[in-house]
This record gives structure tokens, sequence and C-alpha cells, in this order.
């Protein structure tokens, strides 16, 4: 159910996996996805409810605009069928609606963290959390992507759109933080009114500090560029890893350029979420339960933004 710039990155990783096989597509613009349909070899169905009636279809794809996630993955679960729903996924209040009703029918509801499924991330999540490195002190999270204003008018926040992929992924390896501070800085678009940089600091009670950082304004063209890169340093040893290993030209959905890290992050997401509704809850790295406190804590970091301090993180009840 959508058929934008980010669905080419879900139609490549059903091509190259071997879990999925695409049935339809819907989209309010219809002649997009009759476009997409006659591209990829499948239905493109009129309505919505149509794709849920049909027999063939096991599970939806929620790709649209985010403020209708949570309508459109209900209505999902309530037809039937599992749902692996693009990042952000909703309000908080929203995700424990879309928790409760996955339980209450025996559906896989998994938020799109697809950076999570990455074998390099899962690699430094283990190291981590089998405590390899040593008591953590540091992390840094980063994001340098130069976009285009007219590629950058089909998101909103930077804050809330890209730095939920650094607020997934920071809750996986370390949990809440207890206090963070926060800043957009001032786009320097034409036209677009969301800012074009934004960045985080999160502080835990036992010492460690997690920064986080994105960027649409500018590239990193430097002899050792960051892209997205992930970097933990214990009192033990350290991790990392970096997307700018391959890198070749050639666009495809949200990017001008080809990062094969980012695009195969699909097929790994698919994997898990295939495992998943054969019965593997396990294979979830990020479950909605984070999507839930992402929703959480990066409203936090809004108001800690526009107050210009620092904000306490109290636990949920």
């Amino acid at each position: 159910m959508g058929a934008g710039m980010v669905s080419e990155l879900h139609h490549r990783a059903i091509t190259i996996g071997s879990h999925l096989r695409l049935v339809g597509v819907y989209d309010v613009a219809t002649e997009v996805a009759e476009r997409r349909a006659c591209d990829w070899g499948c239905r493109a169905y009129p309505t919505l409810g149509h794709g849920l009636e049909d027999p063939e279809v096991e599970a939806v794809f929620v790709l649209a605009p985010a403020e209708i996630h949570a309508e459109v993955a209900l209505a999902c679960l309530r037809a039937g069928k599992h749902v692996l729903v693009e990042k952000p996924v909703a309000s908080c209040e929203d995700v424990s609606e879309l928790e409760q009703t996955a339980r209450g029918s025996g559906l896989v509801c998994m938020p799109g963290h697809n950076y999570a499924y990455q074998p390099e991330f899962r690699s430094v999540l283990r190291l981590v959390k089998e405590g390899s490195l040593g008591k953590v002190r540091a992390a840094w999270l980063t994001y340098v992507v130069r976009h285009p204003e007219s590629v950058a008018r089909a998101y909103g926040s930077v804050l809330e759109e890209v730095m939920v992929h650094h607020t997934y992924l920071a809750l996986a390896l370390f949990g809440s933080p207890n206090e963070l501070y926060a800043g957009c800085m001032e786009p320097a678009w034409r036209e677009h009114s969301a800012e074009d940089q934004a960045w985080m600091t999160w502080h835990y009670h036992k010492g460690l500090s997690v920064h986080h950082f994105a960027t649409f304004a500018v590239a990193d063209r430097t002899s050792n560029p960051w892209l997205f890169s992930v970097k933990v340093l214990g009192e033990s040893g350290s991790a990392s890893y970096n997307w700018h290993d391959s890198v070749f030209e050639r666009a495809l959905g949200t990017l001008a350029f080809a990062v094969p890290a980012y695009e195969d992050s699909y097929i790994y997401e698919h994997d898990a979420f295939a495992l998943a509704m054969a019965g593997d809850q396990g294979a979830i790295v990020s479950p909605l339960a984070d999507a839930r406190e992402a929703a959480r804590v990066l409203q936090l970091a809004r108001e800690a933004s526009e107050r210009g301090a620092s904000v306490r993180v109290v636990p949920e009840p």
C-alpha cells in the first residue's frame, strides 16, 4: 500500500530475496499504481479494500505517508493480514493500539526498522550485548547524505523522519536514555520549511553518552566519509561499520546513488518478516515496543530542541 520512492527498494528486495512474492499494489494515485503493476508484473488494486479481499494476499507493506500509517495498518490487521509498516510508524498511542490489535489477532505487525537487520549492525549489537567491548562509554550514529531540495520536499522533519533510524538502533543497543539534548538547524532550502540538519546527545547514568547527527545539507567527501556510520567504544574494545564500503552510480528509491548496504537492509528485513510470519517472533530485532519508545523519545527531543535545554527521560510505567 503506497507506490512511492521507497516501494522501489522493497520491490528490489522482494525480487532478490526468496521468501516473499509480490501479488499487487495499491496507491491513491491510480496511474502510479498501474505503472508499477505494469513494470513489476503484478495487480493494481482500485482500492485498498480490493487488496485486502484478495485471498492471495497474506501480508501488506504499509508504505503510505506517515500520518495514515496507523489507520491503514489497523485496517490490514482487522482484515486478517500480517503487516510491515514503514517508519516512523505512528504516535505512541497509535503504536500501542497496533500492538494490542496484533497481539489479539495473533498476527505480525513489524515496524520497518530496516537498518536494524543489516548484518554489520547485528554484529555490533551482539558484541555489545555479550559484553565483548566491556563497559561501553561512548557511541556515535551519523547520517550524512546530501539531498537536493526536490527530494527533501518528500520528507518532513529530519529529526523525526531520518533520526528515527538513529533512535531505534540506539534503543536496541542501549535502551532508553536518562537525559537528552537535541537541536535542529535553521534550513538553507529555498522554499522547503523543514530543518536540513539535526542532532541529539543521550546521557545514561552509567557514564555512557550516545551522539546522533543527521544532515541533508552536505555530503562527506573526505578520505573516510561517514555516509551512515555506527561507532561504539567500550573499555575493552570497540566496533563500527560504515555504508561507504560499497557505493556506485545508480539511482533507486530515495537516493541518487547506489549504497548496497542500505538497499540490502530491506532484503534482511524481509527475511525477518517472513520468519516472524512463520512463527519465529525472535526474528524481529526491533519490535513495535521500540517504535513506540522511539516516538516518545523523539517527541522529547523536539521539546528539548525548542526549549534549548536538556529533557529528562522518565521511564514509562
